[in-house]
């Protein structure tokens, strides 16, 4: 699509520097992330009360369907090469690789998304730092060639959409803890907005 690659060659041409490819090669890399989301995890767990165990339950879940119908079934169903793979596409600058022979849906996109939908319906306050965390690194992966814009939509729509049908079922399934806990929380969130 037109459009699709007007802005993969913004992002990834006309605004590159030297500056914007280690920023993004750092933003997007996942190992970076391990140690302090493993800790935090497991201090929730630790020390957390119920809605924080709950919600490292359910991102858990979320990404334990993400990732595998995303890896196992979509990419393989549609099939479509990343623009790094392209060989129409000669200008597209390869900063950190190119990952796997194909883009669609973005499963960083997704596994963000679907986290940020998560822990943003336990707590609130996270969505002002995940939503932003997650837009940032799907334009990294623009930025570094290896995912059309419209990989990054797909990806992030359905990896809410998991994440949110994830927290709709939880709540369905267990209405006296998951329904309770998210009852507490908006009343609290009301009452410090107050």
């Amino acid at each position: 699509m037109p459009a699709d690659i007007a802005v993969l060659e913004f992002f990834n041409v006309t605004i590159a520097s030297p500056v914007l490819d280690r920023f993004f090669i750092y933003i997007c890399d996942f190992s970076i992330w391990v140690w302090p989301l493993a800790i935090a995890v497991l201090a929730i767990l630790w020390k957390g009360e119920a809605r924080g165990r709950w919600m490292v339950i359910l991102a858990v879940i979320a990404i334990a369907i993400i990732d595998p119908v995303i890896y196992r079934v979509l990419k393989p169903l549609f099939g479509r090469l990343r623009p790094c793979h392209e060989t129409a596409l000669e200008w597209i600058r390869l900063v950190d690789g190119c990952g796997g022979r194909y883009g669609f849906p973005s499963s960083h996109a997704a596994n963000l998304f679907g986290i940020a939908a998560v822990v943003g319906s336990f707590y609130r306050r996270t969505r002002y730092y995940l939503y932003p965390l997650a837009v940032l690194v799907a334009i990294g992966r623009i930025y570094l060639g290896v995912h059309y814009p419209s990989d990054i939509v797909a990806g992030a729509v359905f990896g809410a959409a998991v994440g949110f049908g994830v927290i709709y079922f939880a709540k369905k399934a267990l209405p006296a803890r998951i329904g309770e806990i998210l009852k507490k929380r908006k009343v609290i969130d009301e009452k410090e907005n107050n």
